[in-house]
């Protein structure tokens, strides 16, 4: 029923969004099909006349073949999809909302996930790794005032679209390099990172055109309750499961970019400091509620803390620029962000990489890059593991820490299809975690290799 919801939902939002659809004249000979934009072309002409008419619709479809041929629980190659629909809408241009913006986007998610079945680390391999399903990613409206100075969002908000993002680190592929691995380990029901998003409201400020400031109230826990490996992607399948009597998180960011217009001489630059705080209980890393170490077997329910925090800086931007061009030249980026170590089991964070657009003559449109991302364990965890080794209640070693190291090539086929060759080798997984059939050993590093196309639709 929800599913249907979700496809009822969007199909309402394309209803909406036929009627201003009108018969254009040709001006120009349509692009022939290699050289189209996207994959479908102009459907007639429809796609042209939306946008005319302030609405734009676009879907891409990406595919992927990985594997782990070393390391991780098991060996295995796995195939996985995503589907994804944006409508967005200038209602000022459509219906004369002066100011207005509506935005939506749909997911169909297919395939294995290698991480969670066959590697065991913490963070996925993939941006687009998640359970099967099809659901709601995201639907708000805008308001905008003061000349595009003031802007109002609310609706159902992918926090990862809001706050601590990088325009470089979107050219890598693991979701480090996303909504970051601190986050997903620690927030309620993995915060509102891909697949799943919050209800919320955010309110940017831009005074000047170096400097943002921007603050969001979201619902705490996108998905609460508890199911058989604690996925929260399985308790909220549609992701129209609504939630709001659960404490909210509060998050905050400040941006100041330099060399941000086009034709700028210097080159671009952007630093962004923030943080969150959330206004729940947080689960104690070692301890239960009557002080004894969660490592003994006899231990009760964690001891829990009022509250969860955290504070982040990002800074990216252009290093090197080819004579004579807007965007080719070699890029960099660099991410941090710190957490409670008592609360959380990965209380640091931080990921760091460079891009090339444009590496080879001629293939303007390419994109060499490469990541590291880590993110070191609580020493609380640690503390509990070794409380449990003392206690004869378990054997494993110290949870340390998690880290990755990427390299991918984009390759632009055409300007609606592009193929990812990536290469990846996870070093720890889990945290150095020990294997489903054997706790008294690690799971090994492992190497991952996936061809990965996407399609402009």
């Amino acid at each position: 029923m929800k599913t249907g919801f979700f496809v009822t939902g969007l199909a309402v939002a394309v209803g909406v969004c036929l009627p201003f659809a009108a018969s254009r004249a040709e001006t120009e000979a349509p692009k022939g099909f290699w050289e189209r934009d996207t994959l479908t072309g102009d459907w007639g002409g429809l796609r042209s006349d939306l946008a005319e008419k302030g609405v734009k619709v676009n879907a891409a479809y990406t595919a992927e073949m990985l594997g782990n041929p070393s390391g991780g629980i098991r060996r295995r190659a796995v195939a996985d999809a995503l589907l994804q629909v944006d409508v967005d809408a200038d209602l000022e241009q459509a219906v004369g909302w002066k100011g207005g913006t509506f935005h939506v986007t749909g997911l169909h998610i297919q395939g294995r996930q290698l991480s969670a079945n066959f590697i065991g680390n913490l963070i996925p391999v993939r941006d687009i790794e998640a359970a099967p399903s099809t659901r709601l990613f995201s639907l708000w409206l805008q308001q905008s005032a003061l000349d595009d100075m003031v802007s109002l969002r609310f609706g159902q908000l992918p926090m990862q679209e809001e706050f601590f993002n990088s325009v470089v680190a979107t050219n890598l592929i693991n979701s480090a390099f996303g909504w970051p691995g601190a986050f997903a380990a620690n927030m309620q029901s993995g915060g509102g990172g891909y697949p799943i998003s919050n209800l919320g409201t955010r309110l940017k400020v831009q005074p000047t055109g170096e400097l943002a400031l921007l603050a969001g109230l979201f619902t705490g826990n996108v998905a609460p309750g508890t199911n058989a490996g604690g996925d929260a992607q399985k308790r909220n399948r549609s992701g129209v499961d609504y939630t709001v009597d659960q404490p909210p998180v509060w998050m905050g960011e400040v941006q100041y970019g330099l060399n941000q217009d086009k034709g700028a001489a210097g080159l671009p630059a952007m630093f962004k400091l923030g943080g969150w705080y959330y206004n729940g209980r947080a689960t104690d890393q070692r301890y239960d509620l009557a002080g004894v170490s969660l490592g003994d077997g006899s231990a009760g329910a964690a001891k829990t803390h009022r509250g969860n925090w955290a504070v982040y800086g990002i800074a990216e931007g252009m290093l090197y620029r080819e004579a004579g061009t807007e965007d080719l030249g070699l890029s960099a980026f660099l991410r941090v962000t710190g957490l409670p170590d008592d609360r959380n089991q990965m209380p640091f964070y931080f990921d760091t990489g460079l891009s090339y657009k444009g590496p080879f003559e001629g293939r303007d449109d390419d994109v060499a890059a490469m990541g590291f991302a880590f993110g070191r364990m609580s020493s609380a965890l640690a503390a509990r593991d070794a409380d449990a080794r003392r206690l004869g209640t378990a054997t494993a070693p110290d949870h340390d820490y998690e880290a990755v190291v990427e390299l991918t090539y984009r390759y632009q086929v055409t300007p609606w299809m592009t193929v990812v060759p990536d290469v990846q080798y996870v070093v720890h997984p889990g945290g150095t975690a020990t294997l489903p059939e054997n706790s008294s050993k690690t799971i090994p590093d492992a190497t991952v290799i996936g061809l990965r196309t996407v399609f402009k639709l």
